[in-house]
């Protein structure tokens, strides 16, 4: 594998101090391309392994080796990830490093293969060692960027530090010579998509070469799309391709569930060879579909306005799946209107516990349970051995669930004075209850906030009361802080379902014994940390998403084998859609 002689020369004139930032950046367009299913990850570049740490971050079982060519930067890589070569400048023979065949399930190139003198022979050899069914991801530079062009109009090809004109490229990609160069290297092509960067005063001398375009019979509209992209991110497989599946999502709440609910599982079916995602809030695209394509379409928390939409959708040959993650009974009124018929004319449903999907069940027999997981575990941090201890109080619809734990919440206050101290988001009826100065009010705010509030505490609460809509809700609450390294003091209702008390939180039954346990976390430092340690474990071997993920595309994949059958079953259960 022969590569640029002065792109390691280049490297290393990067100071001690610059080289840091220079190989920590992560190109998350690519990162987001790396199936979440790879158990083991070869990164060619891998610089000082930002994109590897930030990829175990969120897998941590996955083993990721990385190449590279840079000897202060492997250094630092090392430390990061399972497995680093420091590579020379001229080969690299991933027999000799201990490399079996076919053991990597994903190979992935971070604008590198432009590096090579031969990128195809290199593409080769490394493909030896790549799973059947696994994956290449890469990102290559497009010389057909519209700045290249100005600069040939301009008579001007002038090498630069970094870009497109990079001194140590030794090959130049567009569109076309990316397909060609995976076709033949042996790998089936299943995405490439674009990074675009043209700048606003490009644009209208682009439109001024239509003309141009037009005389050579080029299509204008693909060549504007491909002289804007200045990098794309290819994703291939060396195998048949999946099959190739649309999932297009109508987001109805935002603020909260659509992220845990939608949003971070389609980032993980995203990685599925075939799969495209396409998420909104408003008015959906229904002409988005390419040929041969399943379109599934899911209702999350929002609901049709009568018959219209779904008889849209089922005319154009979608799957229909509602996605609910509460007990519908708190809109009962609103639901029973029409018996329902939101989820009745639904060919199927998700939902996030089974006490809900019994219910759900009454109404339309296809319904499948996806809990709530964690997408991303942050590293257990050490907590400081001071003398505040810090307890975390952030929820929504609670106020009538910390009620009968709020005298023993005061005493404790009284007795430890300015030793504990309150964080608070949303609830402004808990924070004013609380008898205390020592307490701060975040109102409702981004989960990026609200995660590195939680991550700066000790202890959580997490009460609820046995009610029915209670009994729907989720575990996730306690997912979060045993995640965020927080011990949990909990309700049965729900948690007793997840919890081992007294080695990953506690539950408490009477508030006596949510005073106890509260005390008791309070007081023992060492015990506040073997619980978090378990949990925060238990969580990485148990409810990652990456680890469940895939049992959604199974279950939409089955659902549509089964579409014909699933629309006579909807026809006798929703006959307002006057199906024919």
């Amino acid at each position: 594998m022969k590569l640029a002689r002065d792109y390691d020369e280049m490297i290393n004139t990067k100071t001690s101090e610059d080289l840091p930032a220079y190989y920590n950046q992560i190109n998350t367009d690519l990162l987001a391309c790396i199936p979440a299913t790879a158990g083991v990850v070869l990164e060619i570049g891998c610089g000082a392994g930002a994109m590897g740490q930030r990829f175990k971050g969120s897998h941590p079982d996955c083993r990721y080796l990385g190449v590279e060519f840079n000897p202060q930067a492997a250094a630092i890589a090392s430390q990061r990830l399972d497995s680093v070569v420091a590579a020379n400048a001229e080969t690299v023979n991933l027999a000799e490093r201990q490399i079996a065949p076919e053991s990597i399930d994903c190979l992935v190139y971070g604008d590198v293969l432009e590096h090579f003198a031969e990128p195809l022979s290199t593409l080769r050899d490394h493909l030896r060692y790549l799973k059947i069914g696994g994956s290449v991801v890469a990102c290559i530079p497009n010389i057909q960027h519209l700045s290249v062009i100005v600069g040939l109009l301009q008579g001007k090809w002038d090498y630069t530090a970094e870009g497109l004109l990079d001194t140590t490229h030794l090959r130049f990609f567009t569109r076309d010579s990316i397909q060609k160069l995976f076709a033949n290297a042996g790998l089936q092509v299943e995405e490439i998509k674009a990074r675009n960067n043209i700048t606003a005063g490009m644009q209208p001398f682009q439109e001024l070469l239509r003309p141009a375009t037009e005389a050579l019979g080029i299509n204008f509209e693909q060549f504007a799309v491909q002289t804007a992209a200045f990098q794309y991110l290819v994703i291939a497989e060396k195998a048949a391709p999946t099959r190739p599946l649309l999932i297009q999502s109508l987001l109805g709440e935002t603020a909260v569930c659509s992220r845990v609910r939608i949003s971070e599982p389609d980032s993980l079916l995203a990685t599925i060879p075939g799969v495209r995602i396409d998420e909104c809030t408003g008015m959906p695209d229904l002409s988005l579909a390419r040929a041969g394509e399943g379109k599934i379409f899911i209702w999350q928390r929002l609901w049709p306005n009568g018959v219209t939409q779904q008889q849209q959708l089922l005319n154009k040959g979608y799957l229909i799946i509602g996605e609910m993650d509460d007990d519908p009974g708190r809109w009962q009124a609103q639901f029973e209107r029409d018996n329902y018929l939101a989820f009745r004319s639904c060919h199927a449903l998700q939902v996030s516990t089974e006490p809900l999907a019994a219910f759900m069940r009454k109404i339309n027999p296809n319904v499948a349970v996806f809990a709530n997981q964690i997408a991303a575990l942050p590293p257990l941090a050490a907590k400081p051995q001071g003398y505040k201890v810090n307890i975390f109080f952030g929820a929504l619809n609670r106020e009538a669930d910390w009620q009968e734990i709020m005298p023993e919440i005061n005493r404790l206050l009284a007795d430890y004075g300015k030793k504990i101290n309150f964080f608070v988001i949303h609830d402004r009826m808990f924070f004013d209850a609380l008898c205390t100065p020592y307490k701060q009010f975040i109102p409702l705010c981004p989960f990026e906030k609200y995660q590195q509030q939680l991550l700066a505490a000790d202890i959580a609460l997490l009460p609820l009361q046995p009610t029915r809509f209670n009994s729907m809700k989720s575990d996730l609450k306690f997912l979060e802080c045993a995640a965020s390294g927080v011990v949990a003091v909990a309700s049965p209702i729900v948690y007793e379902q997840t919890v081992r008390p007294g080695a990953t939180g506690f539950i408490y039954r009477t508030p006596a014994e949510f005073g106890n346990q509260l005390r008791q976390l309070i007081d023992d430092q060492s015990l506040r940390e073997a619980i978090r340690k378990n949990a925060w474990q238990w969580v990485k071997s148990n409810r990652l998403l990456a680890q469940h993920y895939r049992q959604r595309y199974d279950w939409y994949t089955a659902m549509l084998d089964k579409l014909p059958q699933l629309n006579i079953e909807l026809r006798e259960r929703a006959p307002e859609l006057l199906l024919r």
